[in-house]
């Protein structure tokens, strides 16, 4: 096969993503040939938000079949929070109209009253963005990757000997609800001092305004900048348990790399020497030599290719798995 054609999906709590792209054997990055997004209407409720998710991938497949002399689609990829466990999806918060449902079944069939027939993968998105850069980003050349996603919560995907680890359900990778200090703020999930407790952006200002600070609408990136001392205070603790966490994570999966992204991993370099420190002095010195701890390279753009990417493995590389 010279080169495939296969669309990704990355499915957030507010908008629904897609794009068609052409990929090549090995690990080059796919050509984008189209970019569909649309409102994900969570509110609407399970049957509008499953027509929004049908819609993105006929309006990509109409696109193939109207512009590409000879197209064939080889498969769809989607990336969405939580996993399937039995064929049902757990732990969508975002969209918890979904929870329970038959995921693949129920898009399969609403793809085929609209005479779109091709493989269908599902992962967590925390997943797809792992195996995106390990495929395309800073993770390319390493064999072990974990991706951590550092937003409003934290999610892990793994990437074990350059094969996606799923776990026995579906569900490895939640490293945000590793606990890392129980006398830490409560969760959403109800347990207290988790990673995600601790070190998410949302927590990391809800603590800095439990401290007493005074920035108007906080966040990461205003509490690292400033010069306040409850801000210097919040962010050294921050990262301290950002040290917690990956020496934990360091000691369960001896990686490679670990690879950051979300809003958070957006801050500047002091904050990776920082987090970098901090995870040297509380992991094993034999397990953390040489782990880098790096930023994403693909960006916004790293949950529609790692999409992607699950379709373009089983074209390339294992085309009996199944996901």
């Amino acid at each position: 096969m010279r080169f495939a054609y296969v669309i990704g999906l990355d499915i957030g709590g507010t908008k629904i993503e897609g794009i068609l792209a052409r990929a090549a054997a090995g690990s080059s990055m796919p050509k984008v040939v189209k970019k569909v997004r649309m409102p994900t209407d969570a509110a609407a409720g399970r049957k509008a938000v499953i027509c929004n998710i049908a819609a993105v991938i006929a309006s990509l497949y109409g696109y193939g079949r109207e512009s590409i002399a000879g197209f064939r689609l080889s498969g769809i990829g989607i990336g969405t929070a939580g996993f399937l466990k039995g064929g049902r999806l757990e732990m969508v918060p975002n969209i918890p109209c979904l929870m329970g449902v038959r995921f693949r079944d129920v898009l399969s069939r609403q793809l085929l009253e609209w005479e779109i027939a091709a493989p269908l993968f599902i992962e967590n998105d925390s997943i797809c963005f792992a195996l995106a850069e390990s495929m395309f980003g800073a993770a390319r050349g390493f064999r072990n990757v974990v991706g951590v996603i550092v937003g409003t919560g934290i999610g892990g995907g793994l990437v074990l000997e350059g094969r996606v680890y799923r776990g026995r359900d579906g569900g490895a990778g939640h490293i945000g609800h590793m606990t890392i200090d129980p006398s830490g703020p409560k969760c959403g999930c109800g347990s207290k001092g988790h990673f995600e407790s601790w070190c998410s952006g949302r927590y990391i200002a809800q603590r800095y305004m439990a401290a007493g600070g005074r920035i108007e609408e906080p966040g990461p990136e205003k509490i690292f900048h400033s010069k306040e001392a409850v801000a210097k205070k919040v962010m050294k603790e921050t990262y301290e348990k950002f040290g917690i966490g990956f020496a934990s994570i360091i000691s369960a999966f001896n990686p490679d790399i670990i690879v950051l992204g979300g809003g958070v991993s957006n801050l500047p370099r002091e904050f990776y020497r920082n987090i970098g420190m901090a995870a040297k002095k509380h992991a094993n010195p034999a397990l953390a030599k040489n782990v880098k701890i790096v930023k994403n390279r693909l960006g916004d753009s790293a949950g529609v290719f790692g999409a992607a990417a699950l379709a373009i493995k089983n074209c390339y590389s294992y085309s009996s798995a199944s996901s």
